[in-house]
């Protein structure tokens, strides 16, 4: 699923690494949240049918659109793209391999590398060490739902809640884990654009959405979920009063690592078959 909103700077790159993936048989349903900058005209001329394209005639918010996402998904597993954003080439191949040698695994997630607006890496996170885990609510969890493949009759299951415009994906992903085995991958295979996308006022909001998701989950884990709440509002509340010294790139960078020689490598391979450079 693609949600996207005034995405037309990034679309042709995050469109072109779904074609580009090794693995053929893949559906994509693209949901246009009421785009006004160019966004509905490039979707319109996409040709390749395994394109569905879904427009929305005004803004909903990011959570109705994966919802109509959801919705409108077929097939047995269910990968999430973002709009400014790309895959690795190997990403679903890799992933589904996973997925179909353990049964019993709920979700397959992997690292992830964020870059700037000159497409340079500047960390890496959200990498696992392959094995497969139960998730418990209260739990950390270092993977992402950007990153992951999930098996879809389990996630139609699990609306996504309308009320988090943002960190709905968290919500989700916690929701539908609980209980249920999951394997954070070693390998990158997501590119995500944090340094270009997420800014100051989106981290304070997103600690905001952070409490009304946990609130909503006391009823089922009130130790850990309380204490995910104060942790919250003390980063909350550090994150206000040094924000304006730092700026958010200090936020950023401490999210993550910075990449490996083998990882920068492999992206520049991966920059020269997306020809990534050439849309900076």
């Amino acid at each position: 699923m693609m949600p996207v909103f005034n995405g037309i700077e990034t679309l042709e790159l995050a469109t072109n690494s779904l074609v580009q993936q090794s693995y053929r048989n893949w559906k994509c349903v693209i949901v246009n949240d009421g785009s006004t900058d160019g966004t509905k005209a490039f979707l319109d001329q996409l040709t390749d049918p395994r394109f569905l394209i879904i427009h929305f005639e005004t803004n909903k918010g990011r959570p109705a659109a994966r919802q109509a996402a959801l919705n409108a998904a077929e097939g047995e597993y269910l990968a999430f793209l973002d709009a400014d954003d790309f895959y690795h080439p190997e990403k679903l191949k890799e992933q589904i391999a996973l997925l179909e040698q353990f049964p019993e695994v709920a979700l397959v997630s992997c690292g992830n590398a964020c870059y700037d607006a000159n497409f340079n890496l500047e960390t890496v996170r959200g990498c696992g060490n392959g094995i497969p885990k139960t998730y418990h609510f209260g739990a950390k969890l270092t993977c992402a739902l950007r990153t992951s493949v999930v098996r879809l009759a389990l996630a139609t299951t699990i609306p996504f809640n309308a009320k988090l415009k943002h960190a709905q994906d968290t919500d989700f992903m916690q929701r539908y884990l609980v209980g249920k085995q999951y394997i954070s991958m070693p390998q990158v295979l997501y590119y995500y654009s944090e340094f270009v996308s997420v800014t100051g006022k989106k981290i304070l909001k997103t600690y905001y959405y952070s409490l009304i998701h946990h609130s909503s989950l006391l009823k089922h884990a009130f130790l850990p979920n309380l204490k995910a709440m104060i942790v919250t509002i003390g980063k909350c509340a550090f994150t206000a009063l040094v924000l304006p010294f730092t700026g958010v790139g200090f936020f950023l960078k401490k999210r993550g690592r910075i990449p490996t020689p083998s990882e920068l490598e492999d992206y520049k391979q991966v920059s020269v078959k997306l020809d990534i450079h050439g849309k900076a």
